[in-house]
């Protein structure tokens, strides 16, 4: 029984050098997965829930949890409302966001040349450089970017071809993060 207890002790000492120096457990040591997921998931929550800790060995230790523990991960997203998935999808949609309004630039470049304005006009039914550009905004939208898309829909945000380009200036911006507890 005393061997056990050192044992136990013993792997959760080094899981929490785990945490903090990123040192993992001799080979010869190695418990199952599952074991070891737990021990190490134990011994990291320790330094999660420790608010006095820096900010990058809580950080190291949410990525160790997440790592060993990837099922309660996802139980405590939905628990909250899926924060995590939010941010997963906000994010996306800010990447995609500063793609595409990058574009509005690029069509400049591509409308200076008369053969592809010719072409762009008798696409878009319009001569107006402005309104031609929207089109295309919004035809890139539409053909390159269904994720983007939808998230606008859901989010209710104004997708049509006159309000696309403001909507991709206020979307494309990163959230302030702020200091974690």
């Amino acid at each position: 029984m005393l061997k056990f207890i050192l044992g136990v002790v013993f792997g959760a000492g080094l899981a929490v050098g785990y945490v903090r120096y990123n040192v993992e457990l001799p080979e010869y040591l190695q418990l199952t997965d599952k074991l070891r997921g737990n021990l190490v998931s134990t011994a990291t929550e320790f330094e999660l829930y420790d608010l006095d800790q820096d900010i990058a060995t809580r950080r190291r230790a949410l990525e160790i949890l997440f790592a060993n523990r990837a099922d309660f991960a996802v139980e405590v997203d939905a628990e909250f409302g899926h924060p995590f998935m939010k941010s997963l999808y906000r994010r996306q949609a800010i990447r995609d966001a500063r793609i595409l309004r990058g574009q509005w630039t690029a069509f400049d470049t591509a409308l200076a040349q008369p053969a592809l304005r010719e072409r762009f006009e008798q696409r878009y039914g319009t001569k107006d450089t402005e309104v031609l550009k929207r089109r295309m905004l919004a035809a890139a939208l539409q053909k390159d970017y269904p994720f983007l898309k939808a998230w606008l829909e859901k989010k209710g945000e104004p997708s049509g071809e006159a309000q696309l380009f403001d909507t991709l200036k206020r979307v494309g911006v990163l959230p302030d993060p702020g200091q974690p507890f």
